[in-house]
């Protein structure tokens, strides 16, 4: 009698909390309808930009510690990128997919535990390809263990591989958390889950590579592994945490249930379109990478470099469409298109004022930026090279990474498709292919400069021939 008493009272409580979370999660999805637009896009905004900087600044970081151990290091990690770009892709894919299907539920509790369990089977399916198809899947992207340079640095890169994808399932959870935190709102938790996974990683290579570690008998690339794989534990133990404590979700659940077998039939008929749309931006790395491995390591190497770079100079456009999708797919529902209007001409011109400073400060920076990764004149210079040029194409690429996430969060995911097509193996690809031919590697970056700003023209044609058609079709309605 008394055991059931304090069941009760305990089921009572887990109620009264349960509640509490929910009518969080309504006020946060009131405000953001009712805030002013400055002030809700700036708090949706802010946890996100020390969460993106962190994520992709400790890529950066670990790319830096590579070029401390010679260029050879260097070009094997670069040829690894597009295969971690689609493990990020594939990443990014499940969070958007769970983070739905969560905020749609009816009871999101019995939901939770199917998503994580689906998202570990996913990351460890694609991780046992990766691994057992890692050394073709490389020598398609230019990379020769046969070769004399190459052929150094092939078992360490196998070792550092092997321990990256161990932490794919990890991985993989964290980025589903965050996407789910992101769902219901609570930004600055999303916020300290990419922060906290990304101070690890940085502090453990760091002190793998102290004086502190001189003794430890790994090389350079298995530190780097060990590093990620260790913080990837870390991250996800957090993740769990804030699901299931801060949350109140549990993960308790019946796999053998109809509920869950129709869960995971869901999830998939879900993923499988998202992380499509996702794998667009590998698959052109993937090619791209193939038309740089043509002009020889040390561009390679300098690519490698350009590519890490790439998501820190585009980083406010990176944190907004994380966030104006959520804001404007929220005030569309809502019928306030004046609202969705109002944010996204906020969001382009602050990343027009974002990349023009960015622009410049790269362009003044180029050749100390460039010496800081490597030393060596050929890669040097093709790094300051691309560093002077490259960035000012980003703001058209920015405004066209903002229509794209603002396509996708009111249900127009065909014409975000179209764009996204586009501007990779249309425009991209074909100009980077030319380049390479006409001029080498300084013919592939002026290629990939000019793609954007192509593209940048042709999405400022789209919206003046969209606006005017509804203009037409407004007059003739009135009329």
């Amino acid at each position: 009698m008394t055991s059931t008493k304090y069941q009760t009272s305990d089921d009572a409580v887990s109620s009264n909390v349960t509640c509490q979370k929910q009518r969080a999660r309504a006020v946060r999805k009131r405000w953001i309808l009712t805030g002013s637009t400055s002030a809700v896009l700036g708090q949706l905004t802010a946890p996100m930009l020390f969460a993106i900087m962190a994520l992709f600044g400790a890529d950066l970081i670990e790319l830096y510690f590579a070029s401390r151990l010679g260029v050879e290091q260097l070009t094997a990690m670069s040829f690894t990128l597009p295969i971690q770009a689609t493990l990020f892709a594939f990443a990014i894919g499940l969070g958007i997919v769970v983070a739905t299907r969560l905020t749609q539920a009816r009871k999101v509790e019995e939901l939770a535990a199917v998503s994580l369990i689906f998202t570990a089977i996913v990351g460890a399916l694609l991780a046992l390809i990766l691994w057992l198809n890692l050394l073709p899947i490389l020598n398609l992207l230019g990379f020769d263990e046969t070769s004399v340079q190459q052929m150094k640095v092939w078992p360490t890169l196998k070792t550092y591989m092997q321990y990256r994808l161990s932490a794919v399932v990890l991985f993989f959870i964290i980025m589903v958390v965050f996407g789910v935190l992101r769902a219901f709102g609570n930004m600055r938790a999303a916020a300290w889950l990419l922060v906290t996974f990304s101070v690890a990683q940085t502090s453990i290579s760091a002190l793998l590579f102290s004086p502190v570690a001189h003794s430890v008998s790994l090389n350079g690339l298995e530190k780097l592994g060990i590093a990620h794989l260790i913080a990837a534990c870390i991250g996800c133990v957090y993740a769990l945490y804030l699901l299931i404590v801060k949350e109140n979700i549990s993960v308790k659940v019946n796999l053998l249930s109809q509920q869950s077998r129709q869960a995971f039939r869901c999830l998939i008929r879900l993923l499988l379109p998202v992380v499509a749309m996702q794998l667009l931006t590998p698959i052109a790395q993937s090619l791209l990478m193939g038309i740089v491995s043509t002009q020889g390591s040390d561009a390679v190497a300098a690519y490698g470099v350009v590519m890490r770079l790439e998501p820190i100079a585009l980083l406010l456009p990176m944190v907004l469409t994380t966030s104006l999708p959520i804001f404007v797919g929220q005030n569309w529902e809502a019928k306030k298109a004046l609202r969705v209007r109002r944010g996204m001409k906020l969001a382009v011109v602050a990343c027009v004022a974002w990349q023009l400073v960015i622009a410049t400060l790269l362009f003044l920076g180029a050749d100390m930026l460039s010496v800081g990764f490597c030393k060596q004149s050929e890669v040097k210079n093709a790094i300051n090279f691309a560093v002077s040029v490259l960035p000012i194409s980003y703001i058209a690429l920015a405004a066209v990474m903002l229509y794209i996430s603002c396509c996708n969060a009111i249900g127009r995911s065909g014409v975000a498709l179209n764009f996204s097509i586009v501007r990779l193996f249309v425009l991209s690809v074909p100009s980077a292919y030319i380049g390479a031919a006409v001029a080498g590697f300084h013919g592939i970056v002026w290629g990939l400069t000019l793609s954007n700003f192509i593209l940048g023209a042709c999405l400022v044609l789209y919206s003046a021939k969209k606006n005017e058609t509804l203009s037409v079709q407004k007059k003739a309605v009135l009329s």
